[in-house]
């Protein structure tokens, strides 16, 4: 039986004590004491963290470079890659073009097609669902953008509905159009590959494309092109810190033998003419003398919305996305440009409870003394007394007995109604019977009233008129306070309210000797 050990003994050895050269050599114990008094059981002990644990649940030690290898030691990391920590890249925020503005309109053939249909089923229907419905996909309606005159116009492609704010976007997209072949024949030819001592290949850690050797002439030249082509968005420096190299004999003959061939580019339609061996040449010839057939210069364009997202510049398709989302939202903000186009269509909009409906006719409600033939009169009479149902319930009521379905006979005098407004169908089957306005009678009791309630108005204006009341003099204000006033204060005056009275009374006798002079001089003109 081995000797028990002593509580302090086990404590002290869960100390690590010594220098570090010294703890690694000897074997760390398996639990580390509590922070109390007494020893803790063999329960209570809480195993140690290893510094190889730390690393298997994906920490990143302190000191490490972008590859993922110690900064000291130089080892490279033997976690997958996934367990790795990688700071996320900052999102780059594409601002709206400024100066730009973009208005939502509908498509005229969508419209057009909704305007058949309501003529086809003589429904009525809300403007305001036929927004949301012309909205709901993007081939119903487009963008307007519009410059002001005085700045730099926009470039239209017109094959395509490409739309570029600068001819620089104009001339990077006509490396990707499927035109460009119209213009320029291409072909490729064998040359002699580089020469040079290459040890290292350069790729874009992006889209994997092979940039070249750091050490060949067009390498910079390559890094800028497959920049502008890829990724115009994205700031340079960030993007030159994406590229990595590989160190291989298979990467560099792989890039060798790609070297060997060259693009030329000729002319389409031009006699005598000679082939381009540099993309920039193509690019030069292309905006001397073609720019002007494939663009257009323009301060105001209708752009269909959906056109590829690649065929916009990125701060225009912001412009345009974003007014888009504003208009799902607010579908109210086309129904003018809705009303415009229906109105073209020979389409009725006409408002009821405060809303705008577009149907096959206005109201127009059915005299009294109006005859009709036996089913549409049980129609039109049932309506009557039913103003305002369903058009099943009308079924139900009207066709004979054992007859669930209308015939074409009933169909025909229900959309005959219909087309003429005697009759609404709503969207959800709800029928209604437009009814007269009872407003005969409503003119002339307005008038009575009207003319009662003036007369009324003066008789009680003039009783209501209340004798204006006459202001105190001001002398006797002056004596009432002074006699108010306390024997001490009166005292302390000095006959100062004697002499205030008397100014007042001579001011008054002044005022009303004023008043009299004229009585007097037109009495003794009488007398005369």
């Amino acid at each position: 039986m081995s000797d028990p050990v002593h509580p302090t003994q086990r404590l002290l050895s869960a100390l690590d004590l010594g220098p570090s050269w010294a703890r690694d050599a000897i074997p760390r114990p398996t639990g580390r004491a509590a922070k109390n008094t007494t020893a803790p059981d063999a329960a209570d002990v809480r195993p140690a963290r290893r510094s190889d644990e730390k690393s298997d649940r994906g920490f990143a030690p302190r000191f490490q470079d972008r590859n993922g290898r110690d900064d000291r030691r130089g080892n490279q990391r033997s976690d997958p890659p996934s367990r790795r920590f990688t700071r996320p890249e900052p999102e780059v925020v594409i601002p709206a073009a400024p100066g730009v503005k973009v208005l939502i309109e509908p498509n005229a053939d969508a419209l057009h097609l909704i305007a058949k249909e309501v003529t086809h089923v003589a429904r009525v229907y809300s403007l305001f669902d036929i927004a949301k419905t012309l909205l709901s996909q993007r081939e119903r309606y487009h963008g307007v953008f519009t410059v002001d005159e005085s700045k730099a116009p926009l470039y239209y492609g017109h094959r395509d509905h490409s739309l570029w704010l600068t001819k620089e976007e104009a001339v990077q997209h006509f490396w990707k159009a499927e035109w460009r072949g119209d213009l320029y024949e291409e072909e490729e030819v064998e040359i002699d590959g580089p020469a040079g001592n290459f040890q290292v290949i350069a790729k874009c850690g992006l889209s994997g494309k092979v940039l070249g050797p750091p050490n060949y002439h067009a390498y910079q030249s390559t890094i800028r092109q497959v920049h502008r082509d890829l990724y115009p968005n994205m700031p340079f420096d960030r993007y030159a810190a994406k590229i990595v190299t590989e160190r291989s004999e298979e990467a560099v003959q792989a890039w060798l033998h790609g070297m060997k061939t060259k693009l030329r580019w000729k002319p389409v339609g031009q006699e005598e003419s000679v082939w381009l061996e540099d993309r920039a040449a193509v690019e030069q010839h292309f905006l001397n003398h073609r720019f002007p057939e494939m663009y257009v210069a323009t301060h105001r364009v209708e752009v269909p919305a959906n056109t590829a997202i690649q065929f916009f510049s990125p701060s225009l398709l912001v412009s345009f996305k974003n007014a888009a989302r504003h208009a799902a939202q607010h579908a109210a903000i086309i129904i003018p440009t809705v009303c415009t186009l229906l109105e073209k269509e020979h389409l009725p909009v006409f408002k009821k409870q405060g809303k705008l409906y577009a149907g096959p006719s206005r109201p127009h409600p059915i005299p009294d003394d109006t005859a009709f033939a036996d089913r549409m009169d049980l129609i039109v009479t049932w309506m009557r007394s039913n103003p305002e149902t369903k058009l099943s319930k009308l079924w139900k009521a009207v066709l004979p007995e054992g007859e669930t379905d209308p015939s074409a006979e009933w169909l025909a005098d229900l959309f005959w109604l219909l087309s003429q407004g005697h009759l609404l169908l709503f969207a959800d089957d709800t029928l209604i019977l437009p009814l007269r306005r009872k407003a005969e009678q409503a003119p002339a009791k307005k008038e009575k009233t009207s003319t009662a309630k003036s007369t009324e108005t003066k008789e009680t204006k003039s009783r209501k008129r209340k004798p204006r009341k006459r202001r105190k003099p001001l002398l006797l204000v002056i004596e009432k306070r002074v006699a108010d006033l306390p024997p001490l204060l009166r005292k302390r005056l000095h006959g100062f309210d004697r002499t205030i009275a008397h100014r007042l009374r001579l001011k008054s006798k002044a005022r009303q000797s004023l008043r009299d002079q004229p009585e007097i001089s037109e009495s003794n003109e009488t007398e005369e």
